[in-house]
């Protein structure tokens, strides 16, 4: 197994692992998101097409995403690079905790996320490297 799927399976796991720790000590940062969608849903006559339109976007970019990691090769490192971003992303909640001085919610599983997402991106890396060095020993030797 390549350590880019390696560290990608344990970003997966982080996922739930975050929201968990969110629910369980708080969702305060979804009066943020709820903020911004208010401007969204203001765009249409009936929420529910907001919604559905929302959630059709983002299974298609999920989708798009699984199906780039499938096709592998570059797609597969674009795929995983996004990935990756998304959990160092979660650094946010470092710095609301020390903004605030105090614990908020999130910040404890949000700490490993980022690091998850360091060794996934550092994997990209590497990986990508080794395989373009492949690539230039092959053509050398025609």
């Amino acid at each position: 197994m390549k350590s880019s799927t390696f560290w990608f399976g344990w970003a997966t796991l982080m996922l739930p692992l975050h929201m968990s720790e969110q629910l369980l000590f708080g969702i305060g940062e979804l009066a943020t998101i709820k903020r911004v969608l208010v401007h969204y849903y203001a765009w249409f006559r009936q929420p529910d097409y907001g919604t559905v339109l929302l959630v059709t976007i983002v299974g298609t970019l999920v989708c798009a995403l699984t199906f780039a990691i499938l096709v592998g090769g570059r797609w597969k490192e674009l795929s995983l690079a996004v990935w990756a971003f998304i959990c160092l992303g979660e650094i946010h909640h470092v710095v609301e905790t020390i903004r605030a001085g105090h614990y908020t919610p999130g910040t404890i599983t949000s700490i490993p996320y980022v690091v998850v997402g360091t060794l996934l991106m550092l994997a990209i890396v590497r990986e990508h490297r080794a395989q373009a060095r492949s690539t230039v020993l092959a053509l050398s030797s025609c």
